[in-house]
C-alpha cells in the first residue's frame, strides 16, 4: 500500500523534531486542532502572534508558508470527487 503524502505543516513540524502537542502548547491550541490543519480538516485561524510564533518555531519566513496546510490530494481522491460532482 502507497504511503499517503505528509501535508506541509506537517513536514515543517517534524523538520523541527516537534510532535502535535508541543506545536499544539506552543500555540496555545488543542492538539487535535493541529492534527486537523495536517490532515485538511481544518483551516488555520491564527493571530498575528500566533502566526508570529508559528514562523519563529517552524524557522520558515511568511512567504515561506504553504498556502495549504493539507496534504495534497491523490489521484483517487480528484477523481472521486469529480465523479461526485457529476452526479
Amino acid at each position: 500500500m502507497a504511503k499517503k503524502p505528509l501535508s506541509p505543516l506537517k513536514k515543517l513540524r517534524m523538520l523541527q523534531n516537534l510532535t502535535q502537542k508541543e506545536l499544539a502548547d506552543i500555540l496555545g491550541v488543542t492538539q487535535d486542532t493541529v492534527a486537523n490543519w495536517e490532515r485538511g480538516r481544518a483551516i488555520p485561524r491564527l493571530t498575528i502572534p500566533q502566526f508570529k510564533t508559528l514562523l519563529v518555531v517552524l524557522k520558515v519566513a511568511p512567504e515561506e508558508l504553504p498556502d495549504d496546510f493539507s496534504p495534497p490530494r491523490t489521484y483517487s481522491e480528484d477523481t472521486s470527487i469529480m465523479q461526485s460532482e457529476d452526479n
